[in-house]
């Protein structure tokens, strides 16, 4: 029996995580710092054995934050990453923990099971999100390609199953993604339950904006 506790802990992750939304609404700045608005909505009823959901957290790696102490404790120890408020309320059926955070520079920023990589060549920069499977990531790399997760159908996946949902307001124009281009804003809605049943170890949300701000761009830039 023991041995297919470990199977029962992971099933019982991936249908909580598909329960579970994540919106992130990151607004970033010509020089790298921005600011991020952070909410977990969480169904109430899972709040009723939260002692149950912090064993399979441990068990999986596959953490969020159940309190507002957790919401800060993630951001503890990040140089130049500020906790402005945090907040806990209900609504709808969720018990949901959200607040804002500052940042001086997004390449320091990251939070569980998330991190950003913003880097720059002569034209152009490009802002790489990174979600880590902690289910996969101690694996074996994957013997053939056969095995590798083609990223782009996963975010097309599951109109029904949205576990994370990140919005990033650009600075400059926004030359490419692979997620939705609206004007300077980009927008990715991830099915966090087909990922984390899959191979992947990681999945990369990418946009390239230009590098080149024009003086409108200052101007706009210093309201924002």
């Amino acid at each position: 029996m023991h041995k297919y506790l470990k199977y029962i802990v992971l099933l019982g992750l991936i249908l909580i995580a598909g329960c579970i939304n994540v919106t992130e609404d990151v607004v970033l700045k010509l020089d790298g710092s921005g600011s991020l608005l952070l909410a977990y909505s969480i169904p109430e009823a899972l709040m009723k054995d939260q002692k149950s959901i912090r064993n399979a957290m441990l068990q999986t790696g596959i953490v969020f934050p159940l309190t507002k102490q957790d919401f800060n404790n993630q951001f503890a120890g990040l140089e130049g990453v500020d906790v402005q408020y945090t907040k806990s309320y209900t609504d709808k059926g969720y018990y949901v923990v959200e607040g804002k955070i500052k940042f001086k520079n997004i390449n320091d920023l990251k939070m569980n099971n998330v991190t950003f990589a913003l880097k720059s060549s002569d034209k152009n920069k490009e802002l790489v999100i990174s979600l880590i499977n902690s289910m996969n990531k101690n694996q074996a790399p994957e013997k053939s390609s056969k095995q590798r997760i083609n990223y782009d159908n996963l975010l097309k996946g599951s109109l029904t199953n949205y576990g994370i949902k990140i919005k990033v307001s650009f600075p400059t124009d926004v030359i490419s993604a692979n997620g939705t281009i609206k004007n300077r804003d980009v927008k990715w809605d991830v099915p966090m339950n087909v990922f984390l049943k899959s191979e992947a170890k990681e999945m990369e949300l990418k946009a390239v904006y230009r590098g080149q701000p024009t003086i409108f761009d200052r101007i706009k830039d210093f309201f924002r």
